[in-house]
């Protein structure tokens, strides 16, 4: 997981995303809001196509809430840990590896080319099973793309990062394409797209103390 110096970054960071998903010629949008705190505390309010509340934070205590049948799912996965969220990445002083090394990956040479500084990651445990190497690529000392290959050598997964807003205490790209390759010549497409960023100014429509209601119905995540 990464650590967040909390009196080194913003304290309040929102903003709206749109996700695109192309995969053979079907394309799928999600829209969500999403209310980050430096403390660790994550409240994304999904509004398209479904409406539905994720509240999570670092140790990947996630509730679930689903407003149309009140009804509440309660996991606890590090997996899915508030950090995991692209504003907490990049709100990290060293989010320039993307946070590989938090993930077990260890940098095995750096190398620079023109003005781009070139990262290789190599994994370390469970990661080494399906991956050889993570390449973060570096402009101007922010991550341009980051690509992950098999031990077969071919790319899996590319991602680039761009749009980049500077706020008061940190940096960030408000886009972010993402290719997975699946081996048979197909890939899936996904597109994330940040606008009205906010830091401050927050009113009472704001969702960061967001609550479920204390009468909403607990269900298991097994049976759902």
């Amino acid at each position: 997981m990464l650590t967040i110096l909390a009196a080194e970054a913003q304290t309040r960071v929102a903003a709206d995303v749109t996700i695109q998903q192309v995969h053979k010629g079907k394309s799928v949008r999600v829209e969500k809001q999403v209310y980050y705190n430096a403390n660790g505390s994550l409240v994304v309010h999904f509004t398209y196509p479904t409406q539905y509340y994720v509240i999570t934070n670092r140790l990947g205590e996630t509730s679930v809430y689903q407003p149309q049948t009140n009804e509440v799912m309660q996991m606890n996965d590090a997996s899915v840990s508030s950090e995991d969220e692209m504003i907490a990445l990049f709100m990290t002083p060293n989010y320039t590896d993307l946070g590989l090394q938090q993930l077990g990956f260890v940098l095995n040479k750096v190398e620079r080319k023109g003005g781009d500084q070139i990262g290789t990651y190599v994994p370390t445990g469970n990661n080494s099973r399906d991956i050889s190497r993570a390449v973060v690529v570096c402009r101007e000392g922010n991550p341009i793309y980051c690509a992950f290959y098999d031990h077969d050598g071919l790319m899996t997964r590319k991602t680039y990062y761009s749009r980049y807003t500077e706020f008061r205490t940190f940096t960030m790209p408000t886009l972010v394409t993402q290719i997975a390759y699946n081996g048979l010549g197909d890939s899936v497409i996904k597109r994330e797209e940040y606008r009205n960023i906010r830091t401050e100014g927050f009113g009472s429509e704001s969702l960061f103390d967001f609550t479920i209601p204390n009468n909403a119905k607990r269900v298991s995540p097994k049976t759902r």
